[in-house]
């Protein structure tokens, strides 16, 4: 596993930042990696300065608990009539605008029964100037009973202490990697969810831990669990 990752890691350049972070997430979505190996591939590839950039104000800092400083975001919406997110000058959603100018709406469906899914994309969201989070997720949409709601969730104020959100404890947690995030901090998925009228917010991020799981199985050390960060009904 690491012969090939390193392989990959030779195509790119090392200032080629958010096409390694493209990289990076999806080797972490597909989960059946070696996490240590993949840390020790990113430390390897990336100049001091670069992971200076990448880390922020995290470099060199006590790792626990644990923190971060960028993320990816992912927008998912069900049970609507009309429905648009705005966060970091994009449009998310079901409402769009064609070449025109006119505006285009359907509607959303129910969620999966399958919640695993919901996490298979994402945008990297490069932290600038400082800033972990560039403004709030500006949502406008049509609930199931015809009404229009909006609502501005501020991902800034809900997460200002930066922790990521978890189920593991300290103990739990596999020291050599928790080391490494010192380094090269972990990198969360923020996911906001519309259903109807209820919008959560969700975070998940993959923590490597001490214990497999499933005896025998050493994927079954990284825990992923979403956890959810707030919700509230219009």
């Amino acid at each position: 596993m690491e012969a090939h990752l390193l392989s990959l890691a030779a195509t790119f350049s090392e200032k080629s930042r958010s096409f390694v972070m493209v990289f990076e997430a999806r080797l972490a979505s597909q989960l059946r990696i070696d996490v240590y190996g993949m840390a020790i591939w990113r430390i390897m590839m990336r100049s001091e300065e670069v992971a200076r950039e990448l880390a922020g104000p995290l470099y060199g800092k006590e790792p626990w608990p644990i923190r971060f400083h960028e993320h990816t975001f992912s927008a998912k919406r069900f049970n609507t009539l009309t429905c648009s997110f705005l966060y970091n000058n994009y449009q998310f959603g079901t409402q769009k605008k064609d070449w025109t100018g006119q505006i285009l709406e359907r509607p959303s469906g129910p969620p999966p029964e399958d919640r695993s899914v919901l996490w298979n994309s994402g945008h990297i969201i490069v932290a600038k100037g400082g800033r972990t989070f560039p403004g709030p997720v500006e949502l406008d949409w049509t609930s199931l009973d015809n009404t229009r709601l909006q609502a501005s969730v501020d991902l800034d104020a809900l997460f200002k202490d930066r922790l990521v959100l978890h189920n593991v404890s300290r103990e739990g947690v596999k020291e050599t990697w928790l080391k490494t995030l010192s380094i090269e901090p972990v990198v969360p998925t923020v996911l906001v969810e519309l259903n109807d009228r209820t919008v959560s917010v969700y975070m998940r991020a993959i923590i490597a831990t001490n214990e497999e799981r499933a005896p025998g199985d050493p994927d079954t050390r990284l825990r992923f669990e979403p956890v959810l960060a707030w919700t509230h009904t219009y």
